[in-house]
């Protein structure tokens, strides 16, 4: 375990190196249980993930070594629960604004969370909150990008790597660091209510935002546009005209 800060960020002040863990989330929950306090920004940063999750406890593979798989801790105490989707907001648009000055703005959010290069899979994010009362008491933020790995498994389609997409290898930490400071910058913003413009980011960056496309709704195949989300984070389709609201486990994209 190898400890490195850097003093010019909030979010990554504090970052703790594992060679090998199953989870950072969960090595980061555990920590979080523990009777000393855990300074909000703490990192948790992993070379080899072997059991990484993601949305409905799907299985994050990735190769040793090869790919950025890290973790942080908040405590956004500040936001209702009922507002919670800001937070995955303000992690999503730091995202993309830190990627697409590498592979330009083919760089999309794939709502929720997800991060795509046209319709390629390169990241995603994983956020689980804790409430106390109607507030969040804290939030551990799980982030894996795929990015000096060129091959994946026959069974997984429509993943590629920023290394695939540019020829480029890259820094792994030099990455991560840059993905801290769009974090810090973004999250800064949420803290202080400057971020009226959020949600405009986080919409105009989605992927097929307002383009017509298949999906699937209760087991049948519909066309819709996206067109936004609502205020508690349900992605928006217009569908014949009509607006439809739809929650995580209610849609599937059609790639």
């Amino acid at each position: 375990m190898q400890n490195n800060t850097f003093s010019r960020l909030f979010v990554g002040q504090n970052i703790i190196a594992l060679q090998r863990v199953d989870s950072t989330n969960n090595f980061l929950r555990k920590e979080l249980s523990k009777s000393k306090p855990i300074p909000e920004g703490t990192v948790i940063m992993a070379e080899d993930q072997f059991a990484g999750r993601g949305q409905h406890n799907n299985t994050w593979t990735s190769e040793p070594g090869k790919n950025l798989t890290f973790s942080f801790v908040l405590y956004p105490v500040f936001l209702p629960a009922s507002q919670q989707f800001l937070l995955n907001i303000a992690v999503s648009i730091a995202i993309n604004d830190a990627l697409t000055q590498i592979i330009g703005s083919a760089c999309k959010i794939k709502w929720p969370n997800d991060v795509f290069y046209q319709d390629s899979k390169i990241g995603g994010v994983l956020i689980e909150n804790t409430v106390a009362g109607n507030h969040l008491k804290s939030s551990i933020v799980g982030i894996g990008i795929n990015v000096n790995q060129v091959e994946f498994a026959d069974s997984i389609q429509n993943i590629t790597s920023l290394k695939n997409i540019t020829g480029n290898s890259f820094n792994i930490r030099d990455l991560m660091t840059g993905i801290l400071e769009a974090i810090d910058h973004r999250y800064s913003e949420l803290k202080e209510a400057r971020n009226e413009n959020h949600y405009g980011l986080y919409t105009g960056n989605l992927y097929r935002f307002n383009e017509l496309h298949k999906f699937v709704i209760k087991g049948a195949v519909q066309n819709g546009r996206i067109t936004g989300i609502d205020e508690t984070g349900h992605l928006v389709l217009d569908i014949d005209g009509n607006q439809y609201h739809f929650g995580l486990k209610e849609i599937r994209y059609i790639l």
